[in-house]
């Protein structure tokens, strides 16, 4: 159940990725580009990391890091490997995997066999419509296939991705619902491990894991009056009352005009929140990967500015 909602997830990022045009700079990582809610602009891969496209047959080796060798069998493509199911038979459309843990000695799944000469596998083969059939459990003195392949990192590090949960940012002003022409507002939203960061997720492979740290990067405020808005390295100070109107916020910006003009009279503050995601393998230390994702507002902040004669 769990592999089966990971591949939707990543099945919903590719969809994404390919309905979203974003430059990546292979040397720095991803660039964000606009993208719609929670949804990552763009992945870079490890340097040196290509996909491979296979083609092999079962048996053979699992594919280079950034791919997934294919075996063909009854005109379809399978993956020659599956971390849950093991290795694929093109000679019978099945895959084989070791039994963890092995039944105990005496099992009929042993098949007579004492556990010194060999192992039990699970046996599970593709069916018409996609189907698979589990089949009694079999005995080989030789893993069918050979041992599993090294562990990809770069799926190890979407994996970890997929741990880490971005919300989106309630926001807050001061003055709240109505602000004044030149005088600066301050523009801030809630903290949390969501929402500011920072945030860790680890995804385990057989012989390595992979660690996923999203960091806050940018904060950007679009102010709703034309202006280039405000860009904060952060999710902003709350407000507190008593402050001098002359003291400036660190997230902030400053009205020029009222909001006469717009309709209902009434700005729409949204904000757009930048992370840094980067993936680093543990046994080299190296980086996997680097991806910018962007979580925009869900509620827009409504605000009015009024010139200061028109509150006396």
């Amino acid at each position: 159940m769990l592999k089966t909602l990971w591949r939707l997830v990543v099945a919903t990022l590719f969809l994404v990725l390919a309905a979203t045009p974003a430059v990546a700079d292979p040397g720095t990582g991803g660039t964000a580009g606009e993208c719609k809610n929670r949804y990552i602009c763009v992945v870079v891969t490890e340097p040196g990391s290509t996909a491979d496209p296979g083609g092999g047959s079962g048996g053979t080796s699992g594919g280079s890091d950034g791919g997934v060798q294919m075996c063909a069998w009854n005109g379809q493509q399978w993956p020659c490997w599956d971390d849950d199911l093991g290795w694929f038979s093109t000679a019978n459309g099945c895959y084989y995997h070791r039994s963890d843990p092995q039944p105990p000695a005496g099992d009929p799944s042993w098949e007579g066999h004492d556990p010194a000469d060999g192992a039990v596998y699970e046996v599970n083969c593709r069916q018409t419509g996609d189907t698979l059939t589990p089949l009694p459990p079999q005995f080989f003195a030789q893993p069918p296939g050979g041992p599993p392949p090294p562990d990809r990192p770069y799926d190890l590090g979407m994996k970890a991705l997929g741990m880490i949960h971005f919300d989106a940012p309630e926001l807050h002003a001061a003055p709240a619902g109505t602000a004044v022409v030149g005088v600066p507002v301050w523009l801030w939203y809630a903290k949390s491990p969501t929402s500011s960061g920072p945030q860790h997720a680890t995804a385990q492979g057989r012989t390595m894991h992979v660690t996923a740290t999203a960091a806050l990067r940018t904060v950007h405020w679009d102010t709703g009056d034309g202006s280039p808005g405000a860009d904060c390295n952060g999710p902003g100070t709350p407000y507190v009352p008593g402050t001098g109107a002359n003291v400036q916020p660190p997230c902030g910006h400053t009205y020029r005009s009222t909001s006469a003009g717009a309709q209902d009279q009434t700005l729409y503050l949204t904000a757009r929140v930048v992370w840094r995601v980067v993936a680093v393998r543990s046994d080299t230390g190296a980086q996997v990967f680097a991806v910018d994702y962007t979580v925009t507002t869900d509620v827009p902040l409504p605000l009015k500015v009024a010139e200061v004669q028109a509150l006396n």
